[in-house]
């Protein structure tokens, strides 16, 4: 009796059709690493995400990750060169026109847009904030030679100017990162960018920041045409300064 049972169950067995899981290629299951490293980092930040966070979500074993890379570390030293390539796009297309008022609150507003679209970016940021590891060292210090092209525009532009341009884009810029980073913690100085009145208070301040930034240098721009003009006339040196006096009261 019993073996016919045993016999039974075998044929059971025999018959039951096997699930086959689809055969992934090399780059289907690095596309899906990338991709679950994505979700989880947006979910938890790099601090927080795990490899088995990441393995389980790809839907791989773990040996398929670590076959790939020695530990969370290596792996994040790929996956931060990969996904850091924004900044070094944007400071390229910022470029083209911060020799205008126009191109300068432009450039806020990309920067600012593109840290609010850009949870990724956000986090990478948070991280290294948070934590001096060589990859985050790396990653500030490529994005401060990428900015380098800025500041040498900025320098060159205000230079013969009592404008530093440099200082004050340096305040936005950080002033950008900061209430981004700190959106979901509560509203700064009142302002809560998650709504529109709050971004729309933040972009308003662009256009003023950028108003007052280049009309200042506009304004010495004329002052310096009018001495060369006066001396030009014949107005001595005291005379002159007289007459630029008079401008500033």
């Amino acid at each position: 009796m019993f073996l016919i049972i045993d016999a039974l169950k075998d044929m059971e067995t025999t018959n039951t059709p096997k699930i086959h899981r689809p055969r992934r290629s090399k780059a289907d299951i690095e596309a899906a690493i990338q991709k679950a490293a994505i979700t989880q980092i947006k979910k938890k930040g790099f601090a927080r995400a795990l490899v088995t966070d990441i393995v389980k979500r790809a839907k791989i074993e773990p040996i398929v990750f670590y076959n790939r890379f020695k530990n969370l570390d290596e792996f994040y030293d790929s996956f931060v060169k990969r996904y850091d390539y924004w900044i070094s796009d944007l400071t390229r297309d910022l470029n083209k026109d911060l020799d205008t008022e126009e191109g300068y609150v432009g450039a806020l507003h990309t920067v600012f847009d593109a840290l609010l679209e850009d949870n990724l970016m956000a986090e990478l940021l948070r991280w290294e904030i948070a934590e001096g590891t060589p990859i985050t060292e790396r990653t500030a210090k490529l994005r401060e030679i990428d900015l380098s092209m800025l500041i040498e525009q900025f320098e060159q532009k205000f230079a013969a100017h009592d404008i530093d341009g440099v200082a004050i884009s340096a305040l936005m810029i950080a002033g950008i990162y900061f209430m981004v980073l700190h959106k979901d913690r509560s509203a700064f100085g009142g302002i809560d960018i998650n709504t529109d009145e709050g971004r729309k208070r933040i972009s308003a301040t662009f256009a003023q920041i950028g108003r007052l930034l280049y009309r200042a240098h506009g304004s010495q721009e004329r002052r310096k045409r009018l001495e060369t003009c006066l001396r030009k006339e014949g107005l001595s040196p005291d005379a002159i300064e007289r007459c630029l006096a008079e401008l500033n009261d």
